[in-house]
């Protein structure tokens, strides 16, 4: 499986969020998909014998979403999947702090 990176501009919001992962879902050789508004990108794993990074861009145009620039690590075989750092705020920390060691977890 390759993984195919793609900057959408206009994904900044759950519904956009859901219309990306609708289409490709039904797009051929497309095996997982993450879209992420915070940082208006989505991820797609896909089978490069049956589709290239070329489709998963004419897929997300069909449903209205135009990709914007293209890194030179669109396609990253190397890498780990899509990695997200947990949120740590300092009211969490303050409430771990202040709520003994049941809560730590």
């Amino acid at each position: 499986m390759d993984e195919v990176v793609v900057k959408l501009p206009d994904l900044w919001a759950d519904h956009h969020v859901l219309r990306v992962r609708e289409a490709l879902a039904r797009a051929p050789g497309v095996a997982a998909v993450v879209a992420s508004a915070k940082d208006h990108e989505v991820l797609v794993s896909i089978d490069p014998a049956a589709t290239s990074p070329d489709a998963v861009v004419a897929a997300l145009a069909a449903a209205g979403y135009e990709a914007g620039e293209l890194s030179a690590d669109e396609v990253r075989k190397d890498k780990p999947a899509w990695a997200t750092a947990p949120r740590v705020t300092g009211t969490n920390a303050t409430d771990l702090a202040m709520s003994g060691d049941y809560r730590k977890y």
